[in-house]
């Protein structure tokens, strides 16, 4: 009895430092991310494009300063251009540059995590710009902004439409698109009040966004009838986002900036929601869909996740129609 009592503790007492261990490794495997194992990006994957899956993104909360642009501008001549993109990253964070998911440069945020890139670029060209970064541990993570730069459709006289400024658009998930040059020469405006792109996906959902130089409320209109209002925010910003509001067809959107003694400015524009896109699968390429008018372009690109977002930007009022006619 007295050894069988003996073996029974013993035992016991193998069983708690086993479990005792299994505990510290568990926490251990927990506290350890995975990570990628390639921090560069081979030529073998460029060749062909990037996968979803090769990179992470850059809504992580991976505790590390994400990728974003801060400058971008366009300058040269007619025939040979420059685009300039500077940004913030985490500090001394190794970058790269993709072009419809494909390799264009390599390059390195300062200690500061300041990074600046000049590019050589065909006015013809068109590029959807995004940025990966490298980090310490191997970890990758691709940023949410995209950069598009939409050239001006050719027109009877090549060389005129080349000369025109090309859309140059910053776009991330869930946020509104911005504006860096517009083929239009500028947004709608009407005084202190300026409305810049609407933002859309094949659900009805809708971002709208503009600035503003006066202190009030912007209050939305939807052919005719108010349908939401929004304070201007700081640096005279403003932005309205609702979910399934907005019906199919074409119809006036209009901003209305309301001050502590009435409507201060109005700005319409002629706004059309687009029907669902028949194809809901991402593409071989990454480059947009664009409807092209006179005084109005339409983008529809695939989202990561499926589904499509459409942005469409306007002319101002005193705009001159752009070239159109296409071969």
């Amino acid at each position: 009895m007295r050894y069988r009592l003996l073996w029974m503790v013993l035992l016991g007492l193998g069983l708690a430092f086993i479990l005792l261990v299994g505990v510290q490794f568990t926490s251990a495997v927990s506290n350890n991310p995975i990570v990628s194992d390639n921090p560069i990006i081979s030529d073998e994957e460029t060749s062909s494009g990037l996968s979803d899956d090769a990179v992470g993104s850059g809504s992580v909360d991976s505790g590390l300063t994400p990728v974003f642009f801060r400058t971008i501008s366009e300058y040269g001549l007619a025939t040979e251009k420059k685009l300039r993109l500077n940004g913030t990253s985490e500090p001394n964070a190794v970058l790269t540059l993709l072009n419809e998911n494909t390799r264009l440069r390599q390059f390195k945020s300062d200690e500061s995590g300041n990074w600046d890139i000049v590019l050589d670029i065909d006015p013809k060209q068109t590029l959807v710009l995004e940025v990966v970064m490298f980090v310490e541990g191997d970890l990758s993570i691709r940023g949410d902004e995209t950069i598009y730069r939409l050239p001006v459709p050719r027109g009877d006289k090549e060389e005129d439409s080349f000369a025109l400024p090309a859309l140059i658009m910053v776009s991330a998930p869930g946020g509104p698109s911005r504006i860096v040059q517009s083929p239009f020469g500028g947004s709608p405006t009407n005084g202190p009040l300026s409305m810049g792109p609407i933002d859309y996906d094949d659900r009805g959902g809708v971002i709208l966004s503009g600035t503003t130089a006066a202190e009030g409320r912007v209050r939305i209109y939807a052919g005719g009838e108010a349908f939401g209002e929004t304070r201007v925010g700081a640096g005279g910003r403003w932005n309205f986002i609702a979910g399934n509001l907005l019906p199919r067809g074409e119809y006036p959107i209009a901003a209305e900036l309301i001050g502590p003694e009435g409507v201060k400015a109005r700005v319409t524009v002629p706004f059309e929601l687009l029907p669902p896109s028949k194809n809901n699968e991402k593409s071989a390429s990454d480059l947009p869909d664009v409807k092209y008018e006179p005084f109005r372009w339409q983008v529809r690109r695939t989202l990561i996740g499926g589904g499509h977002q459409t942005t469409a930007i306007f002319a101002p009022q005193e705009a001159e129609a752009l070239i159109v006619t296409q071969d």
